[in-house]
């Protein structure tokens, strides 16, 4: 089983190490300590995500890093208020605490199955 380091896991959230750490410390996301360092698992990540935990098949498709609203609307050169209207219109996202984040492909397959847009999101290597 592969473990997770604090700052994989805020790459893959796109947070501060600290945040991450501040959640661990507050019991508010499962980790444990190996060799004097956090380990997290990615069934906790996933958990905290508040999104469904994906299935063994679909694993790296969810270990990818995830995009912000920034982020997306820069990939696909509109606005991030184009954005918030996909979000608001049905588009998949993982929140992490007060956080909207993306996954990539859900991006992708949505934009192509609501709008017929072939944007080219393709994933990323996982953290």
């Amino acid at each position: 089983m592969h473990l997770l380091t604090i700052e994989d896991v805020a790459a893959h959230w796109r947070l501060q190490p600290q945040t991450v750490r501040a959640m661990v410390r507050a019991d508010a996301l499962g980790a444990a300590r190996v060799a004097r360092r956090y380990r997290l698992r990615w069934c906790d990540v996933w958990a905290r995500e508040q999104g469904p935990i994906p299935t063994a098949a679909n694993a790296a498709r969810y270990a990818t890093p995830l995009l912000t609203k920034a982020d997306l609307a820069a990939l696909t050169r509109t606005s991030e208020r184009t954005v918030e209207r996909w979000i608001g219109a049905g588009m998949p996202t993982r929140n992490v605490g007060a956080n909207v984040r993306i996954n990539r492909a859900d991006a992708r397959d949505w934009l192509r199955g609501r709008y017929g847009l072939d944007i080219g999101l393709t994933p990323t290597s996982g953290a």
